[in-house]
């Protein structure tokens, strides 16, 4: 016998129906695998619950968009809709939800990433949805004091908060030659004359605060990438390929800096075949065929004499600078130690690591060196 529409049987199992949880309603036609909704870990349940929403209610529009954040938690994900199921663990944080106009959310958090697709019957609501999630989910605006900076390692990479100085702050403890030379970078809006910076000196000058202080000052303009394992790097096109092109919330800024710590032993002439290749596709990176379309600028600090870099390093066109982080000159060392109050007549070069040596009070001993520069260096009494 049929059933009136305004029947109270009729009316209950419809609420039902509407009321009913994904999770318990979800069910495959054919097994789906881990990775089909985001590359982004998630645990295979949330997926499965999600993939099923799509198939079985014919969500024919999809949008996925990725947000950087500070940590992998997304919180209490009620906030943002009907949670379907949420699954947190110590790296991730997986979850479903219900949000508006009848749209499904997956929401994919790992290490310092959001992954967030939505799908739904209209595009219009599927893209208001997105921009609503992204917008909750994207992490605060740093303070002025921090920079977000990407660590590579191996093909992956981990979102970090960087506390950085204001060059203004440091500025006095540089040499003047290279004072001036580093200012004029931090000056800088775009790329210069060639997309390669070279940063060389002896231990203990200064150069990493240097690039901590320039990441802070092109940050508006400038996403900046640390490579922990360069060697590895120069030996994987994928690998770098990945640090050129891969782009997630605010590194689309229009440039990005990729940073080689103390690298100087593989752009040296004598470098290994195989490094003396990765070298050339680095390099092809910054001017070459690889690298058009690229924003790419490369820098590389090294405590190697400039002097033993490969010379397509160092040419014009493609070193947009080379700044020299000297020791300080005697004179210049004196003075330094005489505006934190200590009277000192130095009388060889010294670097800033051996200057707030003899600060905290340490003697200063000029020693030979074997490594080719020759500088003093600082000894504890």
């Amino acid at each position: 016998m049929p059933v009136p529409a305004d029947s109270p049987v009729l009316l209950d199992l419809l609420t039902a129906r509407e009321e009913r949880s994904l999770l318990r309603a979800a069910r495959m036609t054919h097994p789906l695998a881990a990775g089909d909704a985001t590359d982004l870990y998630v645990n295979p349940l949330v997926e499965q619950v999600f993939l099923g929403a799509v198939e079985r209610e014919a969500l024919a529009h999809v949008h996925q968009v990725e947000v950087p954040r500070t940590s992998p938690g997304l919180g209490d994900v009620s906030r943002l809709g009907r949670v379907e199921v949420s699954w947190s663990e110590q790296s991730a944080h997986g979850a479903v939800l219900t949000v508006e106009d009848g749209c499904i959310a997956l929401l994919a958090g790992r290490r310092t990433y959001c992954d967030i697709v939505v799908a739904g019957g209209d595009p219009e609501a599927v893209g208001r949805a997105s921009e609503r999630l992204a917008h909750a989910l994207r992490a605060e605006r740093p303070p002025t004091n921090k920079v977000p900076m990407r660590f590579w390692s191996d093909h992956d990479d981990t979102r970090r908060l960087i506390d950085v100085p204001e060059w203004s702050t440091i500025e006095r403890n540089y040499p003047r030659a290279a004072r001036a030379a580093v200012a004029g970078l931090l000056a800088a809006r775009r790329p210069g004359a060639g997309s390669l910076i070279l940063w060389h000196g002896p231990p203990g000058t200064g150069k990493t605060h240097a690039v901590q202080a320039l990441a802070r000052a092109w940050k508006e303009w400038c996403s900046v990438h640390c490579i922990t394992d360069p060697d590895l790097l120069l030996r994987s096109t994928s690998y770098l390929m990945s640090v050129a092109t891969d782009s997630i919330g605010d590194d689309a800024r229009g440039h990005r800096l990729i940073v080689l710590e103390d690298a100087g032993e593989l752009m040296a002439s004598s470098a290994r075949a195989e490094i003396g290749q990765g070298l050339s596709r680095l390099l092809n990176l910054t001017d070459g065929l690889l690298g058009q379309g690229v924003p790419c600028i490369l820098l590389v600090t090294t405590n190697e004499p400039i002097g033993r870099l490969h010379p397509a390093v160092r040419r014009p066109g493609r070193c947009w600078m080379a700044v020299d982080f000297a020791p300080f000159h005697p004179a210049e060392a004196t003075a330094w130690l005489a505006r934190r109050g200590v009277e000192r007549d130095v009388r060889a070069p010294a670097t800033l690591a051996e200057l707030f040596a003899v600060a905290d009070g340490r003697e200063l001993t000029a020693v030979a060196s074997g490594d080719g520069f020759g500088f003093a260096r600082a000894l504890t009494r």
